[in-house]
């Protein structure tokens, strides 16, 4: 039935085309009747077929054809699946000043479909440029951040993070690519806060694992040191208060360190774990467990 409908919608193109032999007027009428019957019946391709003939007859002439015309063309060429229509009168529509977020995010998938980065980009960034408060803004933010990490953009991509929505930004896609990012920079607190989101969204990723054992470790050995050696010179009864009080702090970043290795471990067997692991134990002064894992180094 459907191959019988496209029969006839083709068919009544190629009568508006006959008629042109009588009627020159009557033609760009009918060229545009026959595509909005079409349209109408459902039968996309030959209401394409017929604004293909409308807009060709035009430029023929030499006549101007309104920006609408060509949006409401378009629409149908995505409708029918042609879009190389659908992308060449989308073009036309906005050059003519028509201006609808459906049509600039169909293009954008259009370039996306053909893998035209560049151009999908500057198809959304317009997007995102005219209509910000549209609906499908999150949708956009999202993909530009793809792009922007794919392209190796990372200022461009840190700048948009914040446009994400907050579902976004905690979802394990999104973060992968944003952690490494951040965790290029000098941000250790951003740093941190993004790799415990990507732990949540990923509790086995490997970079996020080990970044936070080794920043809670070398935060916690630190202070421990510090500390330490303010009591072996200030061996007064306010310094051991204030030592006690500071190895809970310590002792709570030793033991998330711990966790981390402990999940790292549990993972793969490294070497570099288990030196970690060896010291965290060490610091919480169970030689058992510290001997276990000395084995491990070579």
């Amino acid at each position: 039935m459907s191959r019988i409908r496209q029969s006839i919608g083709l068919m009544a193109v190629a009568l508006t085309v006959f008629l042109a032999s009588c009627s020159t007027g009557k033609v760009m009428v009918m060229h545009q009747d026959v595509a909005r019957q079409m349209e109408t019946e459902g039968n996309y391709l030959a209401a394409a077929e017929s604004w293909n003939a409308y807009f060709d007859e035009q430029t023929a002439k030499g006549n101007e054809v309104a920006a609408e015309n060509y949006a409401q063309a378009a629409n149908v060429a995505l409708k029918a699946d042609r879009k190389d229509l659908a992308e060449s009168w989308i073009g036309l529509a906005a050059a003519g000043g028509y201006s609808a977020p459906e049509l600039q995010l169909e293009l954008a998938k259009i370039y996306r479909g053909k893998n035209e980065i560049p151009n999908e980009l500057t198809a959304l960034e317009t997007f995102k440029e005219k209509y910000a408060a549209a609906p499908e803004i999150s949708q956009v933010n999202g993909r530009l951040f793809e792009l922007y990490a794919m392209m190796k953009n990372d200022e461009q991509a840190k700048a948009i993070w914040p446009d994400l929505s907050d579902e976004q930004r905690h979802e394990k896609e999104y973060l992968v690519e944003y952690f490494k990012m951040v965790s290029k920079g000098d941000d250790a607190a951003l740093t941190e806060a993004i790799a415990q989101d990507l732990v949540k969204a990923d509790p086995e990723n490997v970079k996020a694992l080990e970044w936070l054992g080794e920043t809670l470790y070398r935060r916690a050995e630190d202070s421990y040191q510090a500390e330490m050696k303010a009591y072996q010179k200030k061996h007064t009864h306010l310094q051991y208060l204030h030592l006690t009080q500071e190895l809970k702090v310590i002792n709570g970043n030793f033991q998330k360190s711990l966790d981390c290795f402990t999940k790292l471990w549990e993972m793969e067997q490294k070497a570099s774990y288990a030196t970690y692991l060896t010291n965290i134990y060490t610091r919480f002064d169970n030689k058992e467990k510290a001997n276990y894992y000395r084995q491990f180094i070579p």
